[in-house]
């Protein structure tokens, strides 16, 4: 399919994005992006991996997933009003652990951060509704990415492909893509909130349990864009990095 170019400096630039369209960040301004996935359903991971020219990851940190080691330790709790995920500092176990019970304590209060601190994950929205009922069926789940385009290792990194994996024990108990209803990709410009694009992610992966829901590309002109993407595999969030990313 052949690439549809869309300058965000355009007078008539157009916020819904499509496969196919190609957002050109070509405005200064645009230094730090947040990336929201929202759906209903099942529980789903969001996570981004960071490619080299040859698309592939070369270290464990190029993965960033609740899972991760290396975190980002936020100035505020979640909980607090005046939290902000782009306030914090890197933080690990070594480092920070005696603050914390044990390192599950400690990664519950942090989030999950790129070897560059330019990839700042989110935290690990569970769904609760572990009852099933349908009441936990109809709420809306969210989990949010933040890219510090500024701050990329661009020598070493030359795109981010974000990534939803239906979680581990979800997919033990049969459940695919087809049961996150409504999947609904916003991208912001995180320092004013201002809504840049957004796209409906096509939910046609009825056994599909991961899915490639778009990218960051950085181009020969030193210039960012996103690529809105629909690729669908089996194996969830290890798959893609044993197999499809290394």
């Amino acid at each position: 399919m052949e690439k549809k170019q869309k300058l965000f400096s355009a007078d008539d630039f157009d916020k819904n994005l499509s496969i196919g369209d190609e957002l050109v960040f070509d405005k200064p301004e645009i230094k730090k992006l947040r990336i929201d996935l929202t759906w209903f359903g099942t529980d789903l991971d969001l996570g981004a991996f960071l490619l080299g020219s040859d698309g592939m990851i070369h270290e464990r940190e190029d993965l960033v997933y609740f899972n991760s080691r290396l975190r980002w330790l936020p100035a505020k709790p979640f909980d607090d009003d005046e939290f902000n995920p782009l306030e914090g500092r890197p933080s690990t176990f070594d480092k920070d652990g005696a603050n914390y019970k044990n390192p599950n304590k400690w990664m519950e209060a942090t989030l999950p951060l790129s070897s560059d601190h330019a990839v700042i994950g989110s935290w690990d929205d569970m769904d609760d509704d572990d009852d099933e009922t349908e009441d936990n069926e109809d709420n809306e789940c969210g989990e949010t990415m933040h890219v510090l385009l500024e701050e990329v290792n661009t020598s070493k990194h030359k795109s981010i492909v974000f990534v939803a994996a239906v979680a581990k024990d979800r997919i033990q108990k049969g459940e695919t893509f087809k049961d996150a209803r409504s999947p609904f990709v916003s991208i912001y410009n995180a320092e004013t909130d201002e809504l840049i694009a957004q796209y409906q992610l096509a939910s046609q992966f009825p056994d599909k349990d991961a899915v490639c829901l778009g990218k960051l590309v950085y181009g020969d002109d030193w210039m960012w864009s996103f690529v809105p993407m629909a690729d669908g595999y089996n194996g969830g969030m290890q798959k893609l990095a044993i197999d499809v990313f290394n």
